[in-house]
């Protein structure tokens, strides 16, 4: 298997990293996350380097998390905490993100999406949150996304459940621009030479001066999701919700006490 993160310097001070399992539509296993937690933390650490762009690799930028290592009651637990850390570093780092995304972008792909500061998609971009028919919490990126989306669009994203477009999501805040799939990672490199010819502290005070202005509340905090997360998945819904997307099926919720 090879590198489940690739990492490519495309200019000084600005490096991609992609995505890499397509066979699995870049679903983010516990590997892949702990992989990608660790080239952000080694991006960030090497003082050149300002902006990272990140993409996937395959037919759709990230179908979100792994269920079928999610399903598993071993693993739950770990799968969470991945999904946690990574978001977390996402958000802190002081290295400007840009998420380039084409395809789709569904549950946790989403959330890593709107955890970068900036997202760039393709015209065919479909987004979707179908925690809910999975008997799941969006809880983890409820933490991102309620600084970017207003409430009732939020609401809709994931009580109505439905997939929207890339017009739809702009209007909602969730990317920046729109562009071909030819001028995904042309556009995503000419914004991020705007960010370079910025002063390199400079630019790093802004980010923090606008994750301080833009702060989710502690009550929605990425730790106290984490929580709520798991509190659900310990649910009968989810046992079944997860059973029923592995089998194929529509899920066969339990009628509620007259």
């Amino acid at each position: 298997m090879g590198n489940l993160i690739t990492v490519e310097s495309l200019q000084k001070g600005l490096v991609l990293l992609t995505l890499n399992r397509p066979e699995r539509r870049n679903a983010l296993s516990i590997a892949m996350l702990e992989e990608l937690c660790q080239q952000i933390e080694s991006a960030s650490a090497k003082k050149a380097t300002r902006v990272l762009i990140l993409a996937g690799s395959g037919p759709i930028f990230c179908s979100g998390l792994d269920l079928s290592e999610a399903s598993q009651a071993s693993l739950a637990h770990e799968c969470a905490i991945s999904l946690a850390k990574t978001l977390e570093r996402m958000r802190s780092t002081e290295l400007v993100t840009f998420a380039a995304a084409h395809g789709g972008a569904y549950a946790g792909g989403a959330g890593l999406m709107a955890s970068c500061d900036l997202a760039i998609g393709t015209i065919d971009l479909k987004i979707g949150f179908p925690e809910a028919r999975r008997g799941l919490l969006p809880a983890l990126i409820c933490a991102v996304m309620s600084p970017k989306v207003r409430e009732g669009d939020l609401r809709e994203l994931y009580l109505v459940g439905n997939t929207i477009d890339a017009n739809r999501a702009q209007q909602m805040g969730l990317l920046q621009r729109i562009v071909p799939q030819e001028m995904l990672l042309k556009t995503a490199i000419e914004m991020a030479e705007g960010v370079l010819a910025g002063g390199t502290e400079t630019i790093k005070a802004t980010k923090r001066l606008l994750n301080q202005a833009y702060a989710p509340r502690e009550s929605v905090s990425i730790a106290r999701m984490l929580e709520l997360h798991l509190n659900a998945r310990q649910g009968n819904e989810a046992v079944e919700g997860l059973a029923a997307f592995l089998e194929k099926r529509s899920p066969n919720w339990a009628a509620p006490d007259a």
